[in-house]
C-alpha cells in the first residue's frame, strides 16, 4: 500500500474525482482527501479538518465494531501557497455515491423506477444504515446524498465526519439522542430515488402510485428501526406526528403502527409528559448555565426544542388545551394563540422548578424578566 507523501506527491498529476466539496485523488484500494483552508482563517486550535486526527481514531473504532466507513489510513498537514492543507489516506468506499444515484427533474417513470429499486433493498440493509447511522452519532455526520454511498452486498457506508467527540455516544435510552439521531444524523432511504420537478403536472393515478411507493419506503424504514431500537415504539407517535397524513394512514392501514396517529390518547400523557420535561429541563440547563435570555425562551427555545418531539404540534390535542379551532374564523389566529398558549404554558413551569431550584445569577434575571412579563410581583401565584 502506498504511503501518503507518495500519494500527495503524485496528486500532483492525477484528476480529482470529488463531485463537490473537497478533492479526492483515485489510487485504486485508497484514494487521498485534500482538506484546504485559507491561511488567513487559520486560528489557533483551528485549521483546515482541525479535528481530523480524533477524527481518524473514532473512524477505526467504528470499524472495529462493524460500521461500513472506510478506514483511515494516515493524515498529514502542510502548507501549499496561501492554504493551510490537510491531506488523509484513506481506503476506498465501497458502492456507488448515493448523490450520483438520484437526478431532479427526470421524467415520472424514472422516479418509479428509482422508488422501485430503493425499495428493493434488502431489510438487512436497512437496519443497518439505522444502526451504523445511531452508531456514528458523535461523529459529526452531515446526512447528505453525497456523504453516503449503496454497495448491493454490503449496503450503505458513510464517509466525511466533522469531529469525534466521545461526550456525545449515542444513547437510544436518551429521547434526544434517539430523536437527533433518527431526524438529523442518520440517512433515509428515499435520499438515493430521482426526484421530479416541483411543477410536474401527474394524473391522480400517477400521484398514487408515486405516495405509495414513498409511503412503503418510509414504512420499511420505519420498521427497520423498531427492530434496531427495541424501545422505540414507546416514542413512534411523537416521531411520526407532523409526518404527512396519508402516509400516516398507510401506516395505520398496514399495521405498521399499533396506535391512533392523529389523537393523543390516555396511554400517550404519560410519553408526552417525559418528553415535556426533558425539554423544560433542557431550557433550564440554557438559562442557568449558559445565560439564555428570557426573550430567547420564549421567542426561539420553547419552539424549537419541542418541535424535535412535535410537542407543540400535539399540543392541540392534549386534554389540557382550551385553545379550540371551532372558535376561530381564521387559521392564522388559531396557530398564533395555540402556539402563544403553549409557550405561556411551558415558560410558567420553566419558571416553578427554577424557583425550587438553587439559582444563580442567570436564573434570577430569568425570573425577574418573567414576573415582569407577566406583571407578577410575588414568588408561586403565577403558575
Amino acid at each position: 500500500m502506498i504511503d501518503i507523501k507518495y500519494a500527495i506527491e503524485q496528486s500532483k498529476n492525477k484528476q480529482n474525482i470529488s463531485d463537490g466539496g473537497s478533492q479526492c485523488f483515485d489510487f485504486g484500494d485508497v484514494v487521498l482527501v485534500k482538506y484546504m483552508l485559507p491561511l488567513k482563517y487559520v486560528k489557533y486550535n483551528h485549521r483546515a479538518r482541525d479535528c481530523e486526527e480524533r477524527v481518524m481514531e473514532g473512524v477505526n473504532q467504528k470499524i472495529q465494531k462493524g460500521v461500513n466507513t472506510p478506514k483511515h489510513i494516515s493524515v498529514m498537514r502542510t502548507i501549499e501557497g496561501s492554504d493551510d492543507v490537510c491531506y488523509v489516506l484513506q481506503e476506498k468506499c465501497k458502492g456507488k455515491n448515493c448523490a450520483s444515484m438520484a437526478k431532479y427533474g427526470v421524467s415520472y417513470d424514472t422516479v418509479i423506477s428509482d422508488l422501485n429499486r430503493v425499495y428493493n433493498i434488502p431489510f438487512e440493509h436497512y437496519k443497518k444504515l439505522i444502526s451504523d447511522g445511531c452508531m456514528l452519532y458523535e461523529m459529526g455526520y452531515e446526512a447528505k446524498p453525497k456523504n453516503l454511498f449503496y454497495d448491493e452486498e454490503t449496503g450503505f457506508w458513510f464517509i466525511d465526519f466533522l469531529h469525534y467527540d466521545v461526550e456525545k455516544v449515542f444513547d437510544e435510552n436518551n429521547p434526544i439522542k434517539l430523536f437527533k439521531a433518527l431526524k438529523f444524523v442518520t440517512p433515509k432511504p428515499r435520499q438515493i430515488a430521482s426526484t421530479l420537478k416541483y411543477n410536474e403536472e401527474l394524473s391522480l393515478d400517477q400521484q398514487s402510485k408515486k405516495d405509495l411507493l414513498e409511503y412503503s419506503i418510509e414504512a420499511k424504514t420505519l420498521l427497520a428501526i423498531k427492530s434496531v431500537i427495541p424501545n422505540f415504539e414507546k416514542y413512534e407517535k411523537f416521531y411520526l406526528f407532523d409526518k404527512d397524513a396519508g402516509l400516516k394512514q398507510y401506516l395505520m392501514e398496514q399495521g405498521v403502527v399499533k396506535k391512533d396517529l392523529f389523537k393523543l390518547e390516555e396511554e400517550d400523557y404519560p410519553v408526552y409528559d417525559e418528553l415535556y420535561e426533558i425539554v423544560v429541563d433542557q431550557i433550564i440547563d440554557k438559562i442557568t448555565n449558559n445565560g439564555e435570555k428570557f426573550w430567547s425562551v420564549e421567542v426561539n427555545d420553547i419552539r424549537n426544542d419541542s418541535n424535535l418531539f412535535c410537542l407543540m404540534e400535539i399540543w392541540k390535542y392534549h386534554k389540557k388545551n382550551s385553545i379550540n379551532k371551532c372558535n376561530y374564523q381564521d387559521e392564522y389566529d388559531y396557530e398564533y394563540d395555540l402556539e402563544s398558549k403553549f409557550t405561556e404554558t411551558m415558560i410558567r413551569t420553566i419558571g416553578k422548578k427554577i424557583e425550587e431550584s438553587e439559582q444563580n445569577e442567570n436564573s434570577t434575571r430569568f425570573l425577574n424578566d418573567l414576573y415582569s412579563k407577566y406583571e407578577i410581583y410575588t414568588k408561586n401565584n403565577y403558575i
